[in-house]
């Protein structure tokens, strides 16, 4: 039996891991403890937000509110695989309440109606995965998942393939305009009631005043404005209704103008890519991308992580407190040098900024390059968090280290995964 509106929760009994996530992210923002269910990254960018709210006197909450029930399989979108890992990109709808406190004092808060969309990462098979390097969830040691599963080797922990995967590796939310069936019912409620008590004030209101005023007449006239609020209010309620709606997604259509010569091209991008390196995933990309980004961008000093390899960025990213991914990657350019790729991108972000006195957001265009070895097969499990030095084999965390601490090798994390090369803000 399908659950009806009223009946739809998110709860830890329900047995989704999606559901899981969305409790902890919401836990998180009030307890400071990063979600069990996401992964590495995930819950490294989380740090380094938490660190970045710190230094300017804020914290964060957030709240998720369900709104109806998908139809089954709706929810479920694309999947994309590699030799070891299949990810899944899941969606639900939900009212998200998000507000910044400078200690006691609420700076800021906004409601939305989204869809929370989550990509969640499983094993093809447990036997293929022991030589891959994984954090130990008890140590944080880097180590092979193999070693996990017969005893860390620094802290004897035990962990099966199960503790560990299927596992959330990325989360965004996209701005959901349209109304569930409940909502959309309320909204025609509202207007028809409210035309149907204004149809009837008014008929009232004639009828005393400037009508015949006799028993007899004045109690037809109270019937037929009676009936007239009944009937033609209701109509003229569900007509205003239904212009106010019309109006309401041309205003949101309005405001994503500027991102149609965006939409569309992530096509284009892979069927040049898959020339280059057949086993291309587009949402992997992108899920990547944007992971990627929220480092950056709550890193202090984006020089000291692997992942980028660029120039300075300066004060560009100082004051975001949050950043949010509009769904928009814009494909510009693909060139090829020998066994690296070179891919620039534009990207579409709602960040909110913090300039000591208030709390504002911004949609900002940034155009991103980023650069990867296309020779080298893809791990879409692959984490800065746990790599395994190519020289001697030591295990290490490059979020802490940027040289093997065992041979002191430098390590070319463009030969593993993408890494972003240049970053600029662009005006539109």
């Amino acid at each position: 039996m399908e659950k009806t509106e009223e009946e739809v929760i998110w709860s830890r009994s329900n047995g989704s891991l999606f559901e899981d996530f969305a409790i902890s992210l919401e836990e998180y923002t009030k307890t400071g403890k990063a979600p069990a269910e996401g992964d590495q990254d995930i819950q490294y960018g989380l740090e380094l937000q938490d660190e970045r709210l710190q230094k300017k006197g804020l914290s964060m909450e957030y709240k998720f509110v369900p709104r109806g029930h998908l139809p089954k399989g709706t929810e479920k979108n694309k999947s994309w695989s590699d030799e070891h890992y299949t990810s899944t990109l899941w969606w639900r709808r939900c009212k998200m309440y998000r507000s910044f406190f400078r200690g006691t004092k609420k700076e800021y808060e906004n409601k939305e109606n989204m869809s929370f969309c989550q990509t969640i990462t499983d094993v093809n098979g447990p036997g293929l995965i022991g030589r891959d390097v994984y954090n130990c969830p008890n140590c944080g040691a880097a180590v092979t998942i193999g070693e996990l599963q017969k005893g860390c080797p620094y802290c004897s922990a035990h962990f099966e393939i199960s503790d560990i995967f299927p596992v959330v590796s990325n989360y965004y939310f996209l701005k959901d305009p349209y109304m569930t069936d409940k909502e959309y019912k309320a909204y025609l409620a509202k207007f028809m009631i409210g035309c149907a008590a204004l149809v009837l004030i008014c008929g009232t209101f004639y009828n005393f005043f400037c009508g015949d005023s006799s028993k007899g007449s004045l109690i037809l006239s109270m019937l037929s404005s009676v009936l007239s609020s009944i009937f033609g209010g209701v109509v003229l309620g569900y007509f205003i209704a239904s212009i106010a709606m019309l109006g309401k997604l041309m205003r949101e259509a309005g405001k994503e103008l500027s991102l149609l010569p965006s939409m569309g091209t992530g096509g284009r991008f892979a069927r040049k890519m898959k020339k280059y390196s057949p086993e291309f995933s587009y949402e992997y990309f992108s899920n990547k991308l944007v992971s990627l980004l929220r480092m950056i961008m709550f890193a202090d000093d984006p020089s000291d992580l692997p992942v980028y390899i660029g120039k300075p960025l300066g004060s560009l990213f100082e004051n975001i407190v949050d950043v949010a991914y509009t769904g928009v990657l814009g494909f510009r350019d693909l060139t090829v040098n020998g066994d690296y790729c070179l891919v620039s991108v534009d990207v579409f972000l709602d960040n909110l900024y913090d300039n000591g006195k208030r709390i504002f957001q911004r949609r900002e265009k940034y155009r991103v390059w980023v650069k990867k070895n296309i020779n080298k097969p893809v791990n879409m499990h692959f984490s800065i968090r746990h790599l395994q030095c190519k020289g001697c084999g030591m295990s290490f965390d490059a979020t802490k280290e940027k040289h093997c601490p065992g041979c002191g090798t430098a390590y070319d994390l463009e030969n593993e995964d993408w890494v972003v090369t240049r970053m600029e803000k662009k005006i539109y």
